[in-house]
């Protein structure tokens, strides 16, 4: 009976002690937003998109930054998806890339990949303007 209360009192105590520990995430339902939000965006062509009616709703940029000769590689695929997502956050569902541009040695990278293009509002059933 002493080696179940000594069990009871062990497990009592450090059920007690986490009773202050806190837990914390960055999974929030903002994040998911922000994280999924150039899925959103679908890549056309000057010839594809006239499948569709649509508006422009602007020119847009993408940036990747390689800070320094240790860092990541910018890739042409991150400077994308920044340009997909500030045409997201304009409202956009497409978008047309015109060029992608890459610098080495600039001010603030060490090479950076810089990805243009033009945001539309592309209506989801086909048709012609």
């Amino acid at each position: 009976m002493t080696k179940f209360a000594l069990a009871l009192l062990a497990g009592s105590v450090l059920l007690g002690g986490c009773q202050d520990v806190a837990f914390e995430t960055n999974l929030d339902p903002d994040n998911f937003t922000e994280y999924f939000k150039p899925s959103t965006v679908e890549v056309y062509t000057n010839e594809s998109i006239l499948n569709y009616r649509f508006e422009s709703l602007g020119l847009v940029s993408g940036l990747a930054c390689q800070e320094t000769e240790d860092d990541f590689i910018a890739r042409e695929s991150e400077a994308r998806t920044d340009a997909k997502l500030k045409a997201a956050d304009l409202g956009a569902n497409g978008i047309i890339f015109g060029k992608c541009i890459r610098l080495e040695k600039t001010a603030a990278c060490a090479v950076s990949v810089t990805c243009y293009g033009e945001a539309f509002k592309v209506a989801v059933d086909k048709g012609q303007r």
